[in-house]
């Protein structure tokens, strides 16, 4: 009898898992286009194909309001925000470099010296997740299926890979000077076919080529004209326009990495992932796989054009191209109702501060030179030790030596008081704090809560402060990010496939909510420090 039942269970047991592994997508692609605003699908919608970010967008889920509700809005924080459903104050990717007030030194966020290179001999390849504090979601889906989901992780830059892959992947990959390399954190040796993808030529094949205009006709009606002052200049360029002889510039401009600051960098990170579905199997037995994609161009391009250059256009109209081919891809090789996508940005970014002052909108630039003399008469009228109380400044956090504080007899608490009472009034910041008070507040207003929420307490700094709205630190080419300012918190989040029901919402979402709805579409568990909530109305 005790048999027979058992029996009946082990059958109902192998009904409900044949139902689950049925049920499951094959694969779950996560594309992150980096600095890429919620914005760009509407600004160049004209130009592109009924078959890229359009699709998307009129196929699947599309969450018009999904914000970033923390600061620092950078790459790693955001890559890993996206992947763990909570923010830095948890996962404890604060920033792409911070300060270890306990340590005394730098960190950088994937920065791993226990780790080896492997497929060049660079120090480039000494990276890891280690620093990463919550579990991803590709780790749950790989303990779900007790490690037989293959998780594969692609981008130009090292933490646009290793961030999204999790602690668990099979393989995470960052492009350095015309190859693709990874860590001794994930294998030994190259899988053959990426050492014959590196060994393709590929990489010199798209600088031969050169940047020319998509196409010889389009006027990029959504643009500045060519040639504008926010724009840099490549070193041996006469001015900043298309096309661009890639070959003649590389020399003098980072060599196979030029491909970083042109659209092909992200043509080159599709290639690759196309590479990877086809050798590594993904998608092709009924555990589901994840293939993760970050295309970085797009910030490299920002940062030295700005947000309205030409330029700028031409890549997310050639990125749509790419978004269109990979989605074919998975059509022909995974079949259409077999695969899940989700499109977002790590971050956003502001208008060129010299365009708003142009433009009599509102922004400029910090006298850094007349914030430091400020600094320096704050603190000495602090104590006669004055500056040499400073151990560093941090992007826009101020630590103190706490040794010599504490020898000079006096409190951490009132240097912080005095120093962001005095930049608080500062020209271009809008406000300013002891650390402490932010990391204790339970305020909900405006930025203290986003404050709070990019903080991660065991290496949390002792002043910070906010810029103004469209205010920026430096240069007047390109743009920059990592501000509380909807301009770089509003971006994009599309959900597509198996699992999704096709809708657009106007409420606020946020990056939180990515993960934990993947886990509720994917019926594993969340991520262990998820702070998010599921979106219901993309849940079928």
């Amino acid at each position: 009898m005790k048999r027979i039942i058992l029996l009946a269970f082990l059958f109902h047991f192998s009904l409900a898992y044949a139902q689950k592994t049925e049920n499951a997508p094959k694969l779950v692609v996560g594309i992150v286009v980096d600095q890429m605003k919620n914005e760009f699908l509407y600004r160049y919608a004209d130009q592109y194909s009924e078959g890229g970010f359009l699709r998307l967008m009129n196929e699947g889920f599309y969450a018009a309001n999904h914000q970033y509700t923390y600061m620092p809005t950078s790459t790693a924080p955001g890559h890993a925000s996206i992947y763990t459903g909570t923010t830095p104050a948890v996962h404890g990717i604060s920033a792409n470099n911070w300060y270890d007030p306990h340590a005394k030194e730098i960190f950088y966020c994937v920065g791993d010296n226990s780790v080896k290179s492997v497929g060049l001999s660079t120090s480039a390849g000494q990276r890891s997740p280690k620093n990463l504090k919550t579990t991803t979601i590709t780790d749950e889906l790989k303990l779900f299926w007790n490690f037989r989901s293959k998780v594969i992780s692609v981008s130009l830059k090292d933490r646009g890979a290793i961030l999204p892959a999790g602690h668990l992947a099979n393989g995470a990959y960052w492009y350095n000077d015309g190859v693709f390399i990874t860590s001794s954190f994930y294998m030994d040796e190259l899988p053959q076919w990426v050492t014959d993808f590196n060994n393709s030529g590929l990489a010199n094949a798209y600088i031969k080529k050169g940047w020319q205009r998509f196409s010889p006709d389009l006027e990029y009606k959504a643009s500045t004209a060519d040639d504008s002052p926010y724009e840099m200049i490549f070193a041996e360029e006469d001015r900043p326009v298309l096309p661009k002889n890639l070959k003649k510039l590389a020399p003098h401009n980072r060599n196979a990495d030029i491909l970083k600051l042109t659209p092909f960098g992200n043509s080159i990170v599709l290639d690759f992932a196309l590479k990877a579905i086809e050798e590594e199997e993904l998608g092709k037995d009924a555990i589901t796989d994840f293939l993760s994609v970050s295309f970085s161009s797009t910030d490299e391009i920002g940062h030295v054009y700005g947000t309205r250059a030409i330029e700028v256009e031409d890549t997310y109209i050639r990125l749509d191209a790419d978004i269109a081919k990979l989605l074919n891809t998975l059509d022909e090789q995974i079949g259409k109702d077999n695969y899940i996508v989700f499109l977002t940005g790590d971050h956003g970014s502001a208008e060129v501060a010299q365009f708003s002052l142009d433009n009599k909108l509102p922004g400029g630039y910090i006298d850094t030179d007349s914030a430091a003399k400020a600094l320096e008469e704050v603190m000495l009228t602090l104590h006669p030790s004055g500056m040499d109380l400073v151990e560093t400044l941090e992007g826009n956090e101020l630590y103190f030596d706490k040794e010599k504080v504490a020898a000079a007899g006096l409190k951490i608490s009132d240097l912080a008081e005095a120093v962001a009472e005095r930049f608080a009034y500062f020209p271009g910041i809008y406000a300013a704090y002891p650390t402490a008070d932010i990391v204790k507040s339970a305020s909900e207003e405006f930025p203290i809560k986003n404050l709070k929420r990019g903080i991660y307490p065991a290496v949390a700094s002792d002043v910070i402060w906010v810029l103004n709205s469209g205010w920026m630190d430096y240069g007047s080419v390109g743009t920059q990010h990592g501000t509380p300012w909807k301009y770089d918190t509003h971006v994009p989040f599309i959900l597509y496939g198996k699992g999704v029901k096709k809708g657009k919402i106007y409420r606020e979402t946020n990056i939180r909510d990515i993960a934990p709805t993947l886990s509720m579409i994917l019926q594993i568990p969340l991520p262990s420090g998820t702070t998010g909530t599921p979106i219901v109305e993309a849940i079928e």
